[in-house]
Formats: structure tokens, sequence, C-alpha cells
């Protein structure tokens, strides 16, 4: 599928100086389809679509027309100071119902070079999955396995290490400014904390007992912080080409913003994105009658 940007010139001006320009380009946008299509594509012809209208819209519509599992969408560029992904990317990530996987485009690889045209491109050798679960979260127990299974599928299917990151922070967390607690001189402190973190570490060892057969060389990880700072932290030092996470814990009411610790890993991750929404998530962008779009065979 591809998206042609509504060009806003009016009927009137349209139907006098033929300047559907919108129209053009989405003739030329399905023939650049059709020729993608037939380099790289074997098997069933794939369903083309283009459409016209604002892009991550008419996406989700097509999500929620035809019951698509799956969004794969490449992210063009470098990640900057305002972050890796493109607004467009950002509507996709936080509204579409299907999971999302935003694909980074390697800056140049030798096997996506050598790569024939039908031919799957591995991910690069010794690559990293890396799963972003909260092991104590109320109601979050079938999520986290959502989380987990199609993480190590995808791993397992990639020849790819399996990493499980789980980040906790005290509820007093604004006290601990110091660093470690330990240190703070306050031994009872140190023993609350110790409390703590024993339940999360025991809740993450219980989580992922059924995957440590699945890790293929990598590991589970505790991490002790700002959940969202510590989980792209663990993806940096791990080297990490996936991360799979949820974009949010429960089913909310549609229009409603996505939890802070989800936006703030999309704000801040600097590597490929796999996001789940929860069974049930209703997406705030509602279908529309109004189809404008240039089709073959779909």
């Amino acid at each position: 599928m591809d998206v042609t940007l509504e060009s806003g010139i009016t009927a009137d001006l349209i139907r006098r100086y033929g300047l559907a320009d919108d129209v053009q380009q989405s003739e030329q946008r399905l023939a650049a389809l059709t020729h993608l299509a037939e380099d790289w594509v074997r098997g069933q012809p794939p369903r083309l679509r283009v459409t016209i209208g604002t892009p991550f819209i008419e996406v989700i519509r097509a999500v929620q027309r035809d019951r698509h599992d799956l969004l794969l969408k490449p992210v063009h560029g470098r990640p900057d100071d305002r972050g890796f992904f493109a607004s467009n990317d950002l509507h996709l990530l936080r509204k579409c119902p299907c999971p999302v996987w935003m694909e980074h485009e390697p800056e140049q690889r030798d096997d996506v070079a050598a790569a024939s045209p039908g031919e799957a491109v591995p991910m690069p050798r010794s690559a990293r999955v890396l799963a972003a679960v909260d092991a104590l979260q109320p109601g979050s127990a079938a999520l986290n396995r959502r989380i987990l299974d199609t993480a190590a599928a995808v791993a397992a299917d990639s020849g790819a290490a399996l990493d499980i990151v789980h980040a906790w922070q005290t509820p007093f967390a604004p006290v601990l400014t110091s660093g470690d607690p330990a240190r703070s001189g306050d031994p009872q402190l140190a023993d609350v904390l110790g409390v703590i973190e024993d339940r999360h570490a025991t809740a993450l060892q219980t989580l992922t007992a059924d995957y440590r057969s699945r890790l293929g060389g990598g590991g589970t990880h505790l991490r002790r912080g700002e959940p969202a700072e510590q989980v792209l932290e663990c993806a940096r030092e791990l080297a990490s080409d996936l991360l799979v996470l949820a974009t949010l814990s429960r089913p909310r009411e549609p229009g409603l913003f996505i939890g802070t610790t989800a936006e703030d890993l999309l704000q801040g991750a600097r590597t490929s994105v796999l996001a789940l929404k929860p069974e049930g998530f209703v997406s705030p962008v509602q279908q529309s009658p109004r189809i404008k779009h240039r089709h073959q065979p779909w």
C-alpha cells in the first residue's frame, strides 16, 4: 500500500484546469508498486492499493477494513534529537489496531546488497531481539505472553538471540537522587528496596520460565530505574536489532493517549520496533464511507 497526500485543490479548479495532480501521483505510485511487486514478490500476486488522503488514517482504515494481522513499514533516515520516528510513524504506532513493525533501514548491509529478488533478507549476524515486559503490572499476564511469544517467534525465525527486560522503579524514587540506596547510609531503606527488588526478580523469573530454552544466547535482564530509560539503555548495551513492546497495558476508550512509559520508549527508540496492543483495543480512527483509491486487483 502507498498513500498520496491530498492536494487540497478545489474541485472547481480541477475541472477548469485539469489540475488533478493527486490522481496522477496515485497512478504513478501504483505503477511503482506494481514494478516493485514484480521484482520482489514470488508466488501469489500481492494485493496492491494506492489511496489519496492522510497517510496514517488511510493505512489504519485499510487495516480495519481488511482485518490485517500485521502492518510492516520501513523507517527512513537516521534518528535525530526529535526521535527516530516521523509523525505518521508515531500515529500508526499509537493508533493502529494490529501489531505494527517499524523496520529501521540498515545503513549498508552486505546481505541486503547480495539478496536476490524474492529472497528473504535475514537479520544481521549475531542479531538480538529484545522483549520489554512488565512482570508485576496487574492484569498484564496475557499481554506479556503475547510480547514474549511474538519476540520468541521472530528470534527463532531469524536466528537471533532473545533478550527479555523488565525495568522497575521504586515508589519513593524521588528520595533516591544520590544513586545506590545501599550507599545512602540508611540500612533500613536498602533492606526495603531489596525486598521490592526480590519481588520483581521472582515475577520476572516466573514469567520467563517457559522461554529460557528459546533465548538462543540471550538472557533476562532486571533493571532498576525509570522504566523507559532503563529499557532503552538495555537495548543500547545489547545492540538490539528489534524492540518488542506493548503501547498499552490494557484496552482503553478510543482516542486516549498511550501510557507514559510506552510513549517515552517510542520517542527514544533508536532501533526497529514491533508494537503490540492489548486484546480489545479500539482505534480512534474510524472508517469513512468515502474511499478514493487506485488499486489492482485489491
